[in-house]
């Protein structure tokens, strides 16, 4: 788990609609490599970016490629306790970035992302390729 790649659904834009990315060749490698999780927030996310059903369904066909992990109590518990956190530094991250922060920071895993909330989050391990 601890070489875990959660892949934020900026990444996956790129990696479905720029074939020559950077995102695209660092995501295929983790994806080879067997690194790439996901979790239903992020998969929501990725499938609501698609404009059509059969878009969507071979989207998600794709991101089959990852581990899923699932949330539970303590996760949820967890990112409202950060979202208050980082709030009161004056940060307001949405819902779903703090499950991510939260559940990569559980399992030890890396978040591989551009989006500049994450720079908030304290002792997030980032991936960089």
């Amino acid at each position: 788990m601890q070489d875990w790649v959660f892949v934020d659904t900026c990444i996956w834009a790129s990696f479905f609609t720029k074939p020559h990315s950077t995102e695209k060749l660092a995501v295929d490698s983790l994806i080879d490599a067997g690194h790439v999780a996901l979790l239903g927030p992020l998969v929501a996310e990725v499938l609501l970016g698609c404009r059509r059903k059969n878009e969507a369904d071979w989207v998600a066909s794709r991101l089959r490629a990852a581990h899923y992990v699932e949330i539970d109590w303590n996760d949820w518990r967890s990112a409202a306790d950060l979202g208050r956190e980082l709030a009161s530094l004056g940060h307001r991250l949405p819902l779903t970035d703090l499950v991510v922060a939260g559940v990569a920071k559980r399992l030890n895993a890396h978040v591989y992302s551009v989006d500049p909330h994450f720079d908030h989050v304290p002792d997030l391990k980032r991936y960089w390729p």
